[in-house]
């Protein structure tokens, strides 16, 4: 269940193709940062006095391992995320993800059990503006919160992610994230420690202004668990009816443990 809350939690970006000042505050001139469909984090947070709301439905697989029947399936819905400029280069953000899972016992699946899942508050701050071999460059830290009451096991996962990008010629775009995640858990009197690291690398090509496709792979790995570094690909198209509102749809797929999932959701930024 750890590693598909962690799943869940990094399943929620996509690379900025076209960027934009984020000092820039009237309607014509904006063009929204999404961070869905895919995996890898925007490299800019949102604009100031900006409120950008993100929400998807998502379902997906990941069974005990590669081409056993048996394993675990799961809903997101609605997967609701919040963020907030505060100023330039400071954006606070809330996520919120209401989910079901159900095992699967000789291929025949039980009945979904719903339930909350942490809360994640934190802050994305842009550090460097794109120059030359110069990507641009943002620091997001985010701190999961238990929330559900009937969790004996409370999980607080403190994570920090540098997500860069560069735009490239030809409506093409190249982007990445590198974390780290303390996976803190806490039971009864126990409290026990796993130290994660997480990679994206992402490429994405605009066909029009506002139609956009990105293919991905990504993984979250624990320290020094003498695996091999886990690779999931992901793939997915955009679409703006205007500047400020988006619908996307994505799908993924493990090749070490053979999850999938399918995903689509909206982004929607309001500006005061």
């Amino acid at each position: 269940m750890k590693k598909l809350l962690v799943f869940i939690f990094l399943s929620t970006g996509i690379i900025p193709v076209f960027a934009q000042d984020s000092t820039v505050t009237t309607a014509s001139e904006v063009s929204m940062i999404t961070n869905r469909p895919g995996t890898t984090e925007a490299s800019r947070a949102v604009y100031k006095k900006g409120f950008q709301i993100e929400a998807g439905f998502e379902f997906g697989e990941i069974p005990d391992f590669k081409g056993n029947p048996d394993g675990i399936q799961y809903l997101f819905l609605p997967n609701f995320g919040f963020q907030y400029g505060v100023s330039e280069n400071v954006e606070l953000r809330v996520f919120a993800i209401n989910y079901a899972t159900r095992s699967i016992h000789n291929g025949a699946p039980s009945q979904f059990a719903y339930n909350l899942s942490n809360l994640f508050v934190g802050a994305k701050i842009n550090i460097l503006k794109a120059n030359g071999l110069i990507p641009e460059l943002a620091l997001l830290i985010t701190q999961g919160i238990p929330t559900n009451p009937n969790d004996v096991r409370k999980k607080w996962p403190t994570s920090g992610v540098l997500a860069w990008s560069y735009a490239l010629p030809a409506r093409l775009s190249l982007s990445g994230n590198f974390g780290y995640i303390n996976q803190k858990e806490v039971f009864e009197r126990d409290v026990t420690f796993k130290h994660k690291w997480t990679y994206t690398l992402n490429l994405g090509y605009a066909i029009k202004e506002d139609v956009g496709v990105f293919v991905e792979i990504f993984g979250v790995d624990e320290f020094n668990d003498n695996s091999t570094v886990p690779v999931n690909l992901d793939g997915g198209v955009w679409y703006r009816f205007n500047p400020k509102f988006q619908i996307d749809c994505s799908a993924g797929y493990g090749l070490d443990g053979g999850s999938y999932y399918v995903d689509a959701g909206l982004s929607w930024l309001l500006l005061k």
